[in-house]
C-alpha cells in the first residue's frame, strides 16, 4: 500500500500527540498564553512559533494547523476541569470536605483557564470536533456533580431546598459564571469569591 506524504506526516503528527513530549506541552502553553491574550483571529502559527521560538516546521512536526493546536488545547482545558471534580482517599467519605474542596478546584480552574474558556464556548459554535468535546466534557461535570449531590442527599443528613440535579446544575452554571466575571478581579475578591460559593452550596444542598 503506498502512503502519501500527507499521510506520513500525519502518522507521525499522532505519534508525537501520543507520546505528550516536553516539546508539545511547550507549544500547547505557548499558544495557551496567545489565544489567552489575543484571541483566536489575531492568534496565528507565526505569532505562536515566534513565541516558543522554534520553527515552522518545528511546529507542523506536531500539530497540521492553528485549529489543530486550538483542539488540542480545548482538549488540555477540559481534562483539566474534569479533574479538578476528581478526588481520592480517604477524604472522599467527608461529604462537606469533598465539596469545599472540589468547588475550590472548579472555580480555581476557572481563574486558570477563563480566557480559553470563553473561546472554546465560541469556537464550539463553529467548531464540530471542538463543540462535541466540550458538550461532552459539561454534560459529565454536571453528570457526576448531580450523582455527588444525589449521594449527599442519601445520607438524611441534609435538608436540601430542591431536586439535586436542579441544584447541581443551578451551582454548576452559577459556579463558572460567576468565574468567569472576575477574572480580571484582585486576588482577594476571587477567593471571596470562592468562599461565598462554598457557603451558598452548603446552604442549597441542606447542609446544617
Amino acid at each position: 500500500m503506498r502512503v502519501t506524504t500527507s499521510e506520513a506526516q500525519e502518522r507521525a503528527r499522532s505519534a508525537r500527540r501520543d507520546s505528550d513530549g516536553p516539546r508539545r506541552q511547550a507549544l500547547l502553553e505557548t499558544a495557551r498564553d496567545c489565544f489567552g491574550e489575543l484571541g483566536y483571529e489575531r492568534t496565528t502559527v507565526a505569532v505562536i512559533t515566534g513565541r516558543a521560538d522554534v520553527s515552522r516546521a518545528t511546529f507542523y512536526a506536531y500539530f497540521s494547523s492553528k485549529e489543530a493546536v486550538f483542539r488540542a488545547l480545548a482538549t488540555l482545558v477540559c481534562r483539566q476541569f474534569l479533574d479538578a471534580q476528581h478526588m481520592e482517599g480517604q477524604a472522599v467519605d467527608d461529604l462537606r470536605r469533598v465539596l469545599r474542596t472540589t468547588t475550590r478546584a472548579f472555580i480555581e480552574s476557572v481563574y486558570v483557564n477563563g480566557r480559553i474558556l470563553e473561546l472554546i464556548e465560541h469556537r464550539a459554535r463553529l467548531d464540530d470536533e471542538v463543540g462535541a468535546e466540550w458538550e461532552s466534557v459539561r454534560e459529565r461535570l454536571v453528570g457526576r456533580y448531580v450523582r455527588f449531590v444525589e449521594r449527599i442527599n442519601a445520607t438524611g443528613e441534609v435538608l436540601p431546598c430542591a431536586p439535586p440535579e436542579r441544584i447541581a446544575r443551578t451551582l454548576a452554571d452559577a459556579q463558572r459564571a460567576g468565574a468567569l466575571r472576575l477574572l480580571g478581579a484582585p486576588r482577594q475578591e476571587q477567593q471571596s469569591y470562592i468562599d461565598d460559593m462554598i457557603a451558598m452550596s452548603e446552604r442549597l444542598i441542606g447542609f446544617r
